[in-house]
């Protein structure tokens, strides 16, 4: 893993500590109080505070375990209270009428390339909002594609401001200026011959990662007699020339739970008494636990393909090298968790299965103990890697730090509507080679699409579910 160099600002604090203990010794000395001086220095010499971090090498994978932020009071990186550049209207410009926002991306020369997905197009704005330029859409041309039912559009950078546009089994590529580089298809029916393997159904987005394709089976295992299945996610490798099939490894994704549901008001016509009599009223699906233990994967793809994989009940993250098929690093950090409130346990739950047909919502029991849950609020909720290689993590709402947690309404697809608990805005800041430097606070109703040398940049919705794309200046000195 290729590492950024850092300054040398960033050094343990035990050093620090230590040096302070020897610097007060030294002024006794020079008052000419020898006797006292040996006194002082014998009994109240500074102990050097344990170290901010270590670090240990376990057959080639290096594990950070980080006990303490690297940056001080009133230090660290600072994001503008606004945004810098804002896209999206309600009705003028029309090519910032956003229908449904995929992913966004900032090249090098501060255009924003937005993906919309309902027409599989390409935008390019410049950092005042004027389109540059339009590429891809719906068709058979080139670099044209056609939707899917069981997948969707994805835009990824690559270095060298390439764009890719993945969409089901065609892989098109762009200059930074839209022009056409590529457009290539899997061959399906040789990519099949490994088996009843699909393309699609990841936990993540791109599957195709500069010169890897990397799709997923999933598994429902479940001990003798449990009525909670897990869940578990394979995640296997091929190239393009879908010669030799690999496997990454198997991650864990979900404790799973039985729920009962009423399918009667939902099937309730004449076209459905074939599901009616196969089915029943009532019938039990398993779903996963919104309260219990869940695996996080997400895929990073700047200077090479890696895979983060972290579980939501403990603070450690593995970096996978997707290309070799090796693991990298494992960072930890020990930070303390809280309990989670009733009220966060009851909207939790409502909300992660609130799209479930029929069912009776409000007799959902957040003590029941098929939702194995937590007793603690997450502390990793999610995760990316910057443009520099730094792993920002996105953590639990933390009332202490400043970030209570705040909530919207939702209403769902009967008109109901749903208080729900927004993601957190705090994200702790790790380095390239793993080591803690701090918390930087993100608005909360950002959901972040990257971060690069000087810039945040993610989309929103309003209270009326128009999209906006926003970017934030970032200022990451002194601490770089």
């Amino acid at each position: 893993m290729t590492m950024r160099r850092v300054g040398s600002r960033f050094v343990p604090s035990s050093i620090h500590g230590t040096g302070r203990g020897k610097r007060g010794c030294a002024g006794l000395h020079l008052a000419g109080f020898l006797v006292l001086t040996a006194s002082a220095c014998s009994e109240g010499a500074e102990q050097p505070p344990p170290p901010a971090f270590t670090t240990t090498d376990s057959a080639g994978v290096r594990i950070v375990v980080n006990s303490g932020p690297q940056w001080g009071e009133d230090e660290g990186w600072q994001v503008t209270p606004e945004p810098v550049v804002t896209l999206g209207t309600v009705d003028y410009p029309v090519e910032q009428q956003f229908q449904r926002l995929g992913e966004v991306t900032r090249l090098s020369d501060g255009t924003v390339v937005v993906l919309e997905i309902e027409d599989a197009q390409l935008r390019a704005f410049d950092p005042a909002g004027a389109l540059l330029w339009t590429a891809g859409g719906i068709g058979d041309g080139p670099g044209e594609t056609r939707p899917y039912d069981d997948t969707r559009a994805v835009l990824t950078r690559l270095p060298g401001d390439t764009l890719q546009l993945q969409n089901g089994q065609a892989r098109v590529r762009f200059n930074s200026g839209g022009d056409l580089l590529e457009h290539v298809r899997v061959d399906y029916g040789r990519f099949r011959r490994w088996g009843q393997i699909f393309l699609q159904y990841c936990p993540f987005d791109a599957y195709f990662l500069q010169d890897a394709i990397v799709f997923c089976d999933t598994a429902l295992l479940s001990a003798s007699g449990s009525d909670s299945p897990t869940r578990e996610q394979t995640i296997m490798r091929i190239d393009w020339s879908l010669d030799r099939l690999d496997t990454l490894g198997t991650f864990f994704r979900a404790v799973g739970a039985s729920v009962e549901m009423d399918y009667s008001a939902l099937f309730a016509g004449p076209e459905y008494d074939l599901v009616r009599e196969q089915f029943g009223g009532r019938r039990t699906r398993r779903v996963s636990s919104p309260l219990g233990p869940r695996g996080i994967l997400r895929v990073g793809v700047r200077d090479r393909p890696w895979l983060l994989s972290a579980r939501n009940d403990r603070y450690r993250i593995e970096v996978w090298d997707i290309l070799t098929g090796a693991l990298s690093m494992v960072v930890e950090r020990r930070a303390p968790r809280r309990a989670r409130t009733e009220e966060e346990a009851t909207r939790v739950l409502q909300w992660g299965v609130v799209m479930l047909p029929g069912n009776d919502r409000s007799d959902l029991d957040p003590s029941d103990d098929r939702w194995s849950a937590l007793d603690s609020v997450s502390i990793a909720e999610g995760f990316l890697l910057d443009d520099l290689g730094f792993l920002w993590v996105r953590r639990g709402p933390s009332p202490s730090e400043g970030d209570s947690g705040l909530t919207s309404e939702f209403t769902d697809y009967t008109g109901e509507q749903w208080t729900i608990l927004r993601p957190s805005g705090l994200h702790d800041v790790f380095r390239p080679d793993g080591v803690y430097l701090g918390t930087v606070q993100l608005p909360h109703d950002l959901e972040v699409m990257e971060i690069g040398e000087d810039y945040v940049l993610g989309k929103t919705t309003d209270d009326l579910d128009i999209e906006y794309v926003r970017v934030y200046g970032l200022d990451r000195t002194p601490f770089r």
